[in-house]
């Protein structure tokens, strides 16, 4: 069957060979949608490199997952949205080692706060980065795109959802931050009583 051109297969009939183990079909998917994906994480990411490099991870998680993936929509905006995902984590690991690198810099130039009261920063800036971490991936996403100034109409046009979806996203982060900052001061209470 390697022989077989496959330009004319659609994508459902490319996704079954590929589950079935056809390689042909993958480099058929790859040849199909390599160029509309690199186009999409190089205008985003402004960096042709590391727009390859998603690129490439989405084909090889593509590959990895062959066997049991569930394509529940076109094939194409499966992609897309894996794409989106994988810039989205770019962008937050990213985003997230510039505040670590400011924050540094902030508290090695504050000669006058104590290694206390950073220690206690510290402290309240993991919890919440673990709260954080802990949404659901639409939650999180929605959430940080927010703190990154976003507004929801944004967000709601780059998840590809409505905008009373993002601010219900938003509402349950913020719900759950809520809870957990109450309980880290109940802990922090406890500590000195």
């Amino acid at each position: 069957m390697a022989n077989i051109n496959l330009q004319f297969y659609g994508d459902e009939e490319l996704l079954q060979l590929l589950r079935n183990g056809e390689d042909h079909a993958f480099r058929e998917i790859y040849k199909r949608y390599w160029d509309k994906l690199l186009y999409i994480a190089g205008k985003k990411l402004e960096d042709l490199s590391e727009a390859e490099s998603i690129v490439q991870d989405v084909f090889v998680d593509l590959w990895q997952r062959r066997e049991t993936l569930e394509v529940r929509q076109e094939l194409a905006g499966y992609l897309v949205v894996a794409v989106r995902y994988r810039i989205l984590n770019f962008l937050a690991r990213q985003r997230k080692a510039q505040i670590y690198l400011r924050d540094t810099a902030r508290s090695l130039s504050a000669a006058d706060r104590s290694t206390e009261e950073w220690l206690g920063f510290e402290e309240l800036r993991e919890w919440l980065e673990k709260i954080v971490a802990g949404l659901p991936e639409k939650c999180r996403i929605a959430y940080r795109l927010r703190g990154e100034g976003y507004s929801q109409r944004e967000i709601a046009r780059y998840m590809n959802v409505s905008e009373k979806t993002v601010e219900t996203h938003i509402s349950r982060a913020l719900r759950v931050l809520r809870t957990g900052l109450g309980q880290l001061i109940s802990r922090m209470l406890m500590t000195f009583f």
